[in-house]
């Protein structure tokens, strides 16, 4: 059966079932699902964990086999299949049928990947997994309930934040839960009686070389990239975070995509967004510019840099990162685009 996301907490204090599918809009739901289960897991006797993925080899075959070894194993066990794409192959399908024909009393499959579109759901290996199991599809906040999901998750880490400090926090996240994690977790380390306010979150996200983001992104606005590469360099010398570097780069690229809208009121677009001069200026001036096609050229790039950073493309950050503070500051004077 399908769970809600209300539900989990409350099923895991039941008995488990024999295979599990954890879907959600960003890794981090996923991971945080997939803990609790484990945890809920090791509880109730499932001490042993063995991910099938991760190998050169599918891991259709060694599903299989794993269905039939169960009296060669002394300990409960977890097998866990990370899939890199939800679309199951032939074989796929096959082996998790297989799986689900007549699965082991001693372990439990646990599936987990990005969230399934609607066709994908509708399948036959996903209703089967469905009704002979559980799954758990979860969505990434949006709108609205993104501050509110920042301030809960403050909450959550014994934090008091004031409305100043979600809204910075959650305006620089802009819906990276991974990253927004990390800089709560690094809240509770700085902040020792748990009250949280704008420049603490300031503090956190600033970087030790007295550069911070925010100075990368006004370098890169203000169109000089030669400063702007210097400060991109200092960030990863010294403890600068990636995720926090494209925030900060992602965000600006959508605000200038918007001031191209003949539409957008370039006025209420600030006040929106608590965009105070002189920034106002370097956006409107970077608006000019800057063209359509290269703003949607570097929001592709920032997700090509996201899923570096988190994982799913070992090709290495930084350098991706020094390309996309280029595309942005673009031609500056004396060539200074040319020097890093």
């Amino acid at each position: 059966m399908r769970l809600k996301a209300a539900q989990w907490s409350a099923h895991l204090r039941g008995t488990l079932a024999r295979a599990y599918g954890l879907f959600a809009d960003d890794p981090l739901l996923t991971l945080e699902a997939e803990d609790a289960l484990l945890a809920a897991a090791r509880q109730q006797g499932y001490a042993q964990r063995e991910r099938l993925s991760g190998s050169s080899a599918p891991p259709w075959e060694r599903m299989k086999n794993e269905r039939d070894a169960g009296s060669l194993f002394a300990e409960r066990r977890l097998l866990l299949l990370r899939l890199d794409s939800p679309k199951l192959p032939r074989e796929g399908a096959a082996a998790l049928d297989y799986w689900l024909a007549s699965p082991p009393e001693d372990a439990i499959l646990v599936i987990s990947g990005a969230r399934p579109d609607a066709s994908t759901q509708k399948t036959v290996w996903f209703k089967t997994l469905e009704s002979k199991g559980h799954t758990l599809i979860l969505y990434a906040p949006e709108g609205k309930d993104w501050p509110r999901w920042v301030e809960a998750r403050l909450g959550q880490a014994g934090l008091h934040a004031d409305a100043e400090a979600v809204q910075v926090l959650s305006s620089l996240s802009e819906g990276n839960l991974l990253a927004c994690s990390q800089s709560i977790a690094r809240l509770q380390q700085l902040v020792g009686n748990g009250q949280v306010d704008a420049a603490a979150v300031r503090a956190v996200l600033a970087d030790s070389s007295q550069f911070s983001i925010y100075d990368l992104a006004d370098a890169a606005l203000r169109g000089e990239p030669r400063h702007a590469l210097r400060i991109l360099d200092r960030l990863r010398q010294g403890d600068g975070e990636p995720a926090l570097c494209l925030w900060a780069l992602h965000r600006d690229c959508r605000l200038l995509l918007q001031l191209q809208d003949p539409q957008t009121q370039a006025a209420s677009l600030f006040s929106k967004a608590r965009i105070f001069p002189p920034r106002q200026d370097w956006l409107r001036s970077a608006a000019r510019r800057l063209s359509v096609a290269g703003l949607l050229t570097a929001l592709g790039d920032c997700g090509a840099i996201d899923a570096r950073i988190k994982g799913q493309d070992p090709t290495p950050v930084w350098p991706a990162l020094t390309d996309l503070v280029l595309r942005i500051a673009g031609p500056g004077p004396s060539g200074h685009n040319k020097t890093h």
